[in-house]
């Protein structure tokens, strides 16, 4: 978190889940940057405000697909589709 375009690609990191236990080593390590303490406190409070704009933004896009899809087939199936089907 050293620079700017360092601090965004950790944060893309963390976001995605890729190596985020990687990124959790050179937090406790006590530099010129900053309180480990308050870099943990971060570091968990953006992993579960991340991950749960992360899974209800999943769980709205299955559902609305899932509204989509039943909107379509409104209908149910007659005699013709069975027919089609076994032809």
């Amino acid at each position: 978190f050293e620079t700017f375009g360092n601090s965004i690609i950790c944060l893309f990191e963390i976001t995605t889940s890729a190596g985020w236990d990687g990124l959790l080593n050179p937090i406790l390590n006590s530099g010129d940057c900053g309180n480990p303490g308050i870099g943990i406190v971060f570091f968990c409070s953006y992993i579960i405000i991340s991950f749960l704009i992360v899974v209800n933004m999943y769980i709205a896009i299955i559902l609305e697909n899932f509204n989509v899809a039943t909107e379509e087939s409104g209908e149910p199936l007659c005699e013709d589709d069975f027919e089609m089907f076994y032809e």
